[in-house]
């Protein structure tokens, strides 16, 4: 009974911290603040929640998910790809860097997050371009050391995802 007191003590005051906030906003901008956001994030941008189904997963779930192991050269070839992103090149003629902007606070605050394709047609695509790339991680040497990429099986160019971020602060 005493932790349920506190808990609603606690939320009491923030109820009356956001009827303060929302009053002093008032005030100052002439504006009555509503609990509805200005802009809808899920509009622009695809969750980043853990996902099981390797099909499903964009690029910044892929790169939690090799951050977490001890040894991704050892864990993830083999593994099945298939992403959406934007070309960003790279020094290599043979590689290039499928990225998305990830939103880490709010839309000003994006920034790009990628995992490097490995192909001999990697210099064909345009830097800015859209692409879905297929295909299964593998061990590479980059600059000669072992690096963990994507080897496409199938790439696509498409136009430009209606939600092109990932959000990556839920």
């Amino acid at each position: 009974m005493g932790s349920y007191l506190i808990t609603e003590t606690i939320k009491l005051q923030m109820q009356k911290s956001l009827q303060l906030l929302q009053e002093v906003a008032k005030r100052v901008t002439g504006l009555t603040l509503t609990e509805k956001p200005a802009i809808d994030i899920w509009q622009y941008a695809e969750p980043a929640h853990e996902e099981p189904n390797p099909y499903k997963r964009n690029i910044l779930q892929w790169r939690r998910l090799i951050s977490s192991v001890k040894d991704p050269l050892e864990t993830f070839p083999g593994e099945p790809v298939d992403l959406i992103g934007f070309v960003q090149q790279t020094t290599s003629l043979e590689q290039f860097i499928l990225a998305r902007h990830v939103i880490r606070c709010c839309l000003a605050d994006t920034v790009p997050l990628g995992l490097p394709v490995y192909t001999p047609h990697a210099a064909t695509f345009t830097p800015n371009s859209w692409l879905r790339v297929q295909g299964n991680f593998a061990v590479q040497n980059i600059q000669a050391k072992p690096t963990l990429v994507i080897i496409p099986k199938k790439i696509k160019s498409i136009s430009q995802p209606k939600k092109r971020y990932i959000n990556g602060v839920f």
